[in-house]
């Protein structure tokens, strides 16, 4: 795609063809009007001169011409002229430039003869004349026209660089003018302001729901913990408190992420985070899931992979895609692949029907076509937002053998 001028140059572009269109038409009027003025001219004096001469002629005489004309009658007019019928020319005579007249009268053949070799030059003049004038008229064009586009973007490039920078609704400049930069500044602010207030209800109801499920959370973690301990004797009972144990801890883990997706990325620390642990861990929660079904799920490794991320949320994006696949595939494999850098995880599922891949990360989109749905249609826009929130990338690959390939990529963290 041919990028596009910026406004200053267009701006300036505008001025220099206007100027290009005027200028030119000037000129061409001009021109024009010099050659008609000039025919005009030259052919009246050549009509008088012709009924002058004739009329002396008659009388047996013959009168005096200007230094630049010449009276011709018949056996003196010269043959490229004689073989012409009645009428005005503009020729070449010799090596000169002329206009001629010729005229029949009774038996005779009259011609008047003027060199324009003065006037060629008087035009030619005129025409250089009309170009410096031009050439004048599109360079001041072009000056005036950047002077202008600097006038007329700089409050532009004002609220631009305002706007760029995050500044307040109240720091915008041009808030008070009157002009359209103002209604586009004022416009700007009142948009500002409302993203601003509804991010920080958005952020101040995450916080808040997360710092209230927490104390119930603790109080149920700690009452499994003391039936776990309870039920040592009764394997059966043990094996359900530990599941109730383990969601209640899995579940403290998502609010605390939750906390953390609250806060804006730049204010978040991000330790060294060995990810081979994580996908171990969340491939073991995910393992109930498959319960039934005749599904091998392998991760595949050859060394030891970190990254700059908080835990929580590193599990909740790794998680949520091993969640995906466990649960769209009945046979077959899931293949989980951890290299510096990447991170993915294919399975051999009933894949993503082609209407909704271009919309997989939105909320509330499903990746498949059962008339009954399992889950809310959130896993994967959760997905995408806590990857974009941590500065990873996410993307889904269709692979030839059906099927679905998330890819998952991280900044790479050298070995220690």
């Amino acid at each position: 795609m041919k990028p596009r001028l910026s406004l200053k140059k267009r701006l300036a572009l505008t001025y220099i063809l206007l100027a290009v269109a005027v200028a030119g038409a000037f000129s061409l009027v001009s021109y024009v009007s010099v050659e008609i003025i000039e025919e005009q001219v030259i052919d009246a004096r050549l009509a008088k001169m012709a009924d002058r001469l004739i009329e002396f002629h008659r009388n047996g005489q013959m009168p005096d011409a200007p230094p630049e004309v010449r009276y011709l009658i018949d056996a003196s007019i010269p043959v490229e002229l004689r073989q012409l019928p009645a009428g005005f020319y503009e020729l070449t005579l010799g090596n000169r430039q002329v206009h001629a007249l010729l005229r029949d009268h009774g038996t005779s053949r009259y011609a008047v003869v003027q060199e324009v070799d003065e006037l060629e030059h008087t035009e030619l003049v005129i025409l250089l004349s009309l170009a410096m004038g031009f050439a004048v008229s599109v360079l001041l064009a072009a000056v005036l026209g950047v002077l202008s586009a600097r006038r007329v973007i700089a409050p532009v490039a004002a609220l631009a660089n305002a706007v760029s920078r995050n500044a307040g609704p109240t720091e915008l400049p041009s808030l008070s003018a009157q002009d359209e930069i103002g209604v586009l500044s004022r416009a700007f602010a009142k948009r500002t302001d409302e993203l601003q207030q509804f991010l920080q209800r958005e952020q101040l109801f995450t916080g808040d729901v997360s710092h209230e499920l927490r104390t119930p959370l603790t109080v149920m973690l700690g009452a499994a913990e003391v039936l776990a301990a309870q039920l040592s004797d009764h394997p059966a009972q043990l094996a359900t408190a530990e599941r109730i144990r383990r969601v209640a801890d899995e579940t403290a883990q998502r609010v605390s992420a939750l906390l953390l997706l609250s806060r804006v990325p730049e204010s978040l620390d991000a330790p060294r985070t060995v990810l081979n642990t994580i996908v171990e861990s969340e491939m073991e929660r995910c393992r109930p899931l498959l319960d039934g079904k005749t599904v091998q799920c392998r991760l595949d490794w050859t060394e030891r992979v970190s990254a700059h991320v908080r835990p929580e949320l590193a599990g909740i994006v790794i998680g949520n895609l091993l969640r995906n696949a466990c649960r769209h595939t009945d046979q077959g494999m899931i293949l989980v692949q951890l290299a510096a850098g990447q991170l993915v995880i294919e399975d051999s599922g009933t894949g993503i029907p082609q209407r909704v891949r271009e919309r997989l990360f939105e909320r509330f989109v499903h990746g498949d076509d059962r008339p009954a749905h399992e889950g809310t249609g959130l896993g994967l826009s959760i997905v995408k937002r806590v990857a974009d929130h941590i500065g990873w990338d996410v993307r889904l690959e269709i692979p030839e053998a059906g099927g679905t390939r998330f890819v998952l990529s991280f900044p790479a963290v050298p070995p220690p």
